[in-house]
């Protein structure tokens, strides 16, 4: 799914990566995808008057990609550097050792950007039957926020997705996940802080808890005001970075506490 959300933005059947990029400026639009462990999203932020122009650069990239082979063995680099560059950033090399060990032998527990040996080898035959299984019209959400007509956003999709045979992928079913508790040290001599991830259970994104959840979330760690920045930054200036918020899944939640130290 990573793979994709990048190889998306190499050319469709009609529209080549030069010409993405220039219609998301000449729509003066900021265009935007990510991947999360459940997610992929592809976001576009344009002026009201443009948004059919809009839904139609996404809607293409989306339903038509090209997958060209050399495109996507030069996207391979990107993303192999993208890995190293994680792997010099301590805070999300961090994120991604906990994920491991909470989530052992688990999908959740592997990095989202995945591994120099699988995509190493994600071919164009490989990445367009993934593609046209797991992002089948039945499986999309889409959305709008702002000065939006609801019909005319509806008509679109139905002018662009309408005529899918209503094809849902099969899910990629898992079984849930249990957490694990270990304590784990990684070294690495020459960072000048100690960054550190205190986790425990939480609420599922489906759990009648979440929102309370939320809520206790950020007293306890989410802004300038919670407890955690007022007693270890504001009063007793122990740390720069400090923070805490709840991660939640289809399944399973996981609350972090994250600090930089000395």
């Amino acid at each position: 799914c990573h793979f994709i959300e990048h190889a998306l933005f190499k050319g469709t059947r009609t529209r080549s990566a030069h010409d993405i990029a220039t219609e998301s400026d000449r729509l003066g639009g900021h265009l935007d995808a990510y991947t999360s462990h459940e997610i992929t999203g592809f976001s576009m932020k344009v002026v009201d008057t443009a948004m059919p122009a809009a839904f139609d650069l996404l809607a293409d990239m989306l339903a038509n990609p090209r997958f060209d082979e050399t495109d996507l063995k030069r996207e391979q680099s990107v993303i192999i550097e993208e890995m190293k560059m994680i792997e010099d950033t301590p805070d999300e090399l961090l994120g991604e050792l906990l994920n491991a060990a909470y989530f052992p032998d688990h999908s959740l527990g592997r990095p989202i950007e995945g591994t120099v040996e699988t995509v190493s080898n994600f071919d164009s035959e490989k990445t367009s039957a993934f593609h046209s299984q797991n992002y089948a019209p039945a499986n999309l959400v889409i959305a709008a926020a702002g000065n939006v007509n609801h019909q005319q956003f509806a008509d679109l999709a139905l002018k662009f997705f309408g005529d899918s045979n209503g094809h849902v992928g099969n899910g990629l079913s898992v079984a849930a996940p249990a957490p694990s508790a270990p304590i784990l040290i990684e070294r690495k001599s020459e960072l000048e802080q100690a960054h550190l991830i205190v986790a425990a259970p939480w609420p599922s994104a489906k759990s009648e808890d979440r929102y309370i959840a939320s809520m206790l979330g950020t007293i306890i760690g989410g802004g300038t005001s919670s407890r955690l920045w007022q007693s270890i930054r504001e009063e007793r200036g122990l740390a720069y970075a400090i923070g805490a918020g709840g991660n939640t899944f289809t399944d399973v939640g996981m609350f972090t506490i994250y600090a930089g130290v000395s």
